[in-house]
């Protein structure tokens, strides 16, 4: 098998941690090309619940993967990161990259792992992000490639998608997180999706597009954020 083919890596990654009883779910590149626009990508992504990187690095061993820990618990917005490299073996032909993904909000972790959706992926069954929470995921991160990311989900599948529920998580991830500014994320992405101009020459989906409809971009809209008032 050849470790740099993403679809491998993310099978191996996903039948170790399985093996070890680590709850997790599919996110990143890979996610993307069954949500949205697929863009090239190389690595695994992952999202765990309550997983440090020595308890993923024991898992990938005990599943007979060489894989390196490069960095650990390394803030990137409203996410917590860790990544190994995957390095070859004698039966394994390659190398690649896995990167472990934790929210920065212990409930939020756990209840996107719960909404997880579980299927046949790369001739294995594997439990994937639901496609509301890859959104949020997005919007936790911190840059415009991620915006854009959730912005095709939007453009592909937006018809489908449960706008109340994003918009709830939005609202709770605010106070949980409250050094991301997850609301003006959301307010960026909806901008984003509605202005063709955005998405420049060329921008014009492929395939199926299953648009919102006025109803669900009201409810996708974030409550206002609560006045204070101060005492004279």
């Amino acid at each position: 098998m050849d470790l740099s083919d993403p679809g491998t890596a993310a099978a191996l990654c996903a039948e170790a941690l399985g093996r070890a009883g680590i709850p997790h779910a599919l996110y990143g590149g890979l996610l993307l090309a069954a949500y949205g626009e697929p863009r090239e990508t190389h690595d695994a992504g992952f999202a765990v619940v309550d997983a440090d990187a020595g308890a993923v690095g024991k898992a990938l061993a005990a599943a007979g993967l060489e894989a390196r820990l490069t960095f650990a618990d390394v803030r990137f917005g409203g996410h917590s990161l860790d990544r190994f490299a995957l390095l070859g073996s004698p039966s394994l032909s390659g190398m690649n990259v896995l990167d472990i993904v934790r929210p920065r909000s212990p409930r939020y972790r756990s209840t996107a792992i719960e909404r997880a959706l579980a299927g046949p992926l790369f001739e294995v069954v594997m439990r994937a992000l639901a496609p509301e929470d890859f959104v949020v995921f997005k919007l936790l991160s911190t840059r415009d490639k991620d915006l854009r990311d959730a912005g095709t989900v939007f453009r592909a599948i937006g018809g489908r998608l449960d706008a109340a529920l994003i918009r709830r998580e939005v609202d709770a991830l605010a106070g949980e997180i409250p050094d991301v500014d997850i609301r003006g994320r959301l307010g960026a992405l909806v901008r984003l999706v509605q202005d063709p101009a955005e998405w420049g020459p060329g921008g014009e989906m492929e395939g199926e597009v299953h648009e919102m409809t006025p109803a669900q971009w009201k409810r996708l809209a974030p409550s206002p954020r609560p006045r204070v008032r101060r005492r004279k």
